[in-house]
């Protein structure tokens, strides 16, 4: 199965070691060329402002909101997930496909950067927090919450989007892996697991 991940900047490579340790075939996405036969999406962590600079001159994410559009599993991190909100408190709507309101820097800079004890499913990890946005505001009720740090909405899921806060790709826990598999093997328009 082909994995495409967005390849501007950010964490991709991360994302595609992920993606060869479950037997998928990563597919860097830097380029509308690259978006053919995908079986699955992966919008990583990195720096939203800079990943909307790159697509002034790559101009792909048009395509990619068909993509999604169309039931793709999308998976997205840190980043990925301002891309894909709804609303976006401090910076701009780029590929609206999930109904939350995100906070992008909500605990801080790059100095306050933490890991930390995360809830998702039925699992309990320590996942790592880079410059992290926050889930803010649910907007829907298609919206259902996977993942919590403490009190807080670090994960969620609408139809076949999951759209995370935190970095599970630096990780690579088994029970990751594991629902990442099974995620992508789902297949177009999964919605529950």
């Amino acid at each position: 199965m082909k994995v495409g991940i967005l390849s501007f900047q950010g964490s991709f490579f991360d994302h595609s070691k992920s993606i060869e340790t479950i037997g998928y075939s990563p597919v860097f996405i830097k380029h509308d060329t690259n978006i053919q036969d995908l079986d699955a999406l992966i919008l990583p962590g990195g720096e939203s402002t800079a990943m909307n600079k790159i697509n002034n001159y790559q101009n792909i994410f048009n395509d990619l909101d068909i993509l999604i559009k169309s039931g793709i599993p999308t998976l997205s991190t840190c980043a990925g997930t301002i891309l894909l909100a709804n609303q976006v408190v401090g910076g701009n709507i780029t590929i609206p496909n999930i109904d939350i309101q995100i906070t992008r820097n909500a605990y801080g800079r790059q100095t306050e950067s933490f890991e930390g004890s995360v809830s998702f499913f039925d699992n309990e990890d320590i996942y790592c927090f880079i410059r992290a946005p926050k889930i803010t505001q649910l907007l829907s009720d298609d919206v259902k919450v996977i993942a919590k740090h403490d009190s807080d909405i670090v994960g969620v899921q609408q139809k076949n989007i999951v759209a995370l806060t935190f970095h599970p790709e630096l990780n690579n826990d088994r029970y990751y892996l594991d629902w990442l598999h099974n995620f992508i093997k789902e297949g177009k328009n999964v919605r529950t697991f």
